[in-house]
């Protein structure tokens, strides 16, 4: 069989592995930078989920209000811009792509903490999300011509632990930021500013200087083709036509598990003041300690998993662990929300962490049944469609449970009990109905197809 057929079936020579590839050194050098700048993009992007209570209260806004700000102003635009950027990654050096996106998102960041109304605010957002839209189809399609197929689902799974490095950071700064400017701060040139508009600004300008960490990593030959060579347009539709199967369980799928995850992380800091009566900086700076070593233990014994299953020959092994983890998360989720003790809370929504950090398993499932020329718009169209029903249904469905079904922001526990109930059974029906049309998949990419 030929070299390409070989390495799908798991039998190439491990010697072989890099050939052709810069070697295992710049790989994970470039995964560390890469690792960075997703956690400042979750710095950015998730410190509005400790700032609820002073939001509400200066802008005088509601639950749903909020979750507009948390989920839809931030995936709007990073949806729509996800295809084009990921047209410039198959296109365009991948690292200025990443460069560009990094300073737009510090610089939209930076100015949620100028706002003065809702709408401000609500606009500066979904500039946050256009220039975040430009890290994940380059970051993936550089990482998936620096590592061997079989490697790759675990250097993701590290990667994406810059997701709970940012998410832990964005709790843990804004606690800091919460106490030492409990009552606003006085800043020259901008006058006093509100606790939540100091916590943007000191989250937001440090991406400025870090986005040029970039042009350490190397810029890796593409798989297939040369650089500028993208494929064309009709080679793309093409390809999804012929995998429809496979692309809808994988977006119903892994969409739904994101909705969950996005609606975990942008309530359960109210939840637990709300519910418990902690205070902010308690609830931060917990929860920044317990997400990055539950998150971090989840992603990298997930990726081990998947490539131990790919390895043994199970092709359809992404969609297969998924439909266990899911079951967990529907069952731990479920009852965590609504149990009657922190104690208890984390306990269950720790098992419920293993499925909710699925970014490098969704990831890796895109990247090894897609063609490098077409693989960051591939990647974009995933996470334009996934990534706009997700982080809008997520945080929107507690709120709109929260104000409009129970009437009740006390209530908080039960609406993300529901949620998760809500969201849970789409993905395992996707998954199961998935498992023959990824195998079909897999196949096709290990004849070239």
């Amino acid at each position: 069989m030929a070299r390409r057929g070989s390495e799908w079936a798991g039998t190439a020579p491990a010697a072989d592995e890099w050939a052709g590839r810069p070697g295992p050194g710049p790989a994970w050098a470039a995964v560390g930078v890469l690792l960075i700048l997703y956690g400042l993009a979750f710095i950015d992007r998730q410190v509005i989920a400790l700032l609820v209570k002073p939001i509400k209260h200066d802008l005088g806004i509601n639950d749903f209000q909020i979750s507009l700000l948390q989920g839809f102003s931030f995936a709007l635009l990073y949806s729509i811009c996800g295809l084009p950027l990921g047209f410039a990654a198959d296109r365009l050096p991948r690292r200025w792509v990443i460069f560009g996106g990094v300073i737009i998102w510090a610089l939209a960041a930076s100015a949620c903490g100028l706002a003065q109304t809702f709408p401000q605010l609500l606009a500066a957002r979904f500039l946050v999300g256009m220039g975040e839209a430009a890290l994940a189809p380059a970051a993936y399609s550089i990482l998936s011509d620096l590592f061997p197929r079989k490697r790759l689902t675990f250097a993701l799974s590290v990667y994406s632990i810059g997701a709970l490095i940012g998410s832990g950071a964005s709790l843990g700064m804004g606690a800091l930021v919460v106490l030492w400017a409990a009552h606003g701060v006085t800043v020259p040139l901008l006058g006093h500013l509100s606790v939540w508009q100091a916590a943007f600004l000191a989250t937001g300008l440090p991406g400025i200087p870090i986005a040029f960490l970039v042009f350490i990593i190397p810029e890796p030959a593409r798989g297939a083709g040369k650089a500028g060579d993208g494929g064309s347009w009709r080679d793309l539709f093409a390809f999804i036509a012929t995998r429809r199967g496979y692309f809808a369980c994988h977006v119903i799928g892994f969409a739904s598990v994101m909705a969950m995850a996005y609606a975990n992380l942008a309530w359960t800091p109210t939840f637990l003041n709300r519910t418990f009566g902690w205070p902010i900086p308690k609830v931060g700076l917990i929860l920044a300690g317990f997400s990055v070593v539950t998150g971090s233990i989840s992603f990298l014994f997930s990726g081990r998993m998947v490539d131990m299953l790919q390895r043994r020959g199970v092709t359809d092994a992404h969609f297969r662990f998924y439909l266990w983890a899911t079951a967990a998360l529907a069952v731990s989720a479920g009852l965590a929300f609504v149990a009657p003790s922190p104690l208890l809370f984390f306990a269950l929504i720790a098992i419920g962490a293993v499925a909710m950090n699925m970014a490098a398993i969704g990831a890796s499932a895109i990247q090894l049944v897609t063609p490098a020329p077409l693989r960051g718009r591939v990647s974009a169209l995933y996470l334009m469609i996934a990534g706009l029903l997700a982080m809008t249904l997520g945080p929107s469905t507690v709120g709109f449970i929260t104000d409009y079904v129970l009437h009740d922001e006390k209530r908080i526990g039960l609406a993300l009990s529901l949620t998760f109930l809500t969201f849970s059974p789409i993905a395992l029906i996707a998954f199961w109905l998935g498992l023959k049309p990824m195998r079909r998949a897999v196949e096709l990419a290990g004849e070239g197809a």
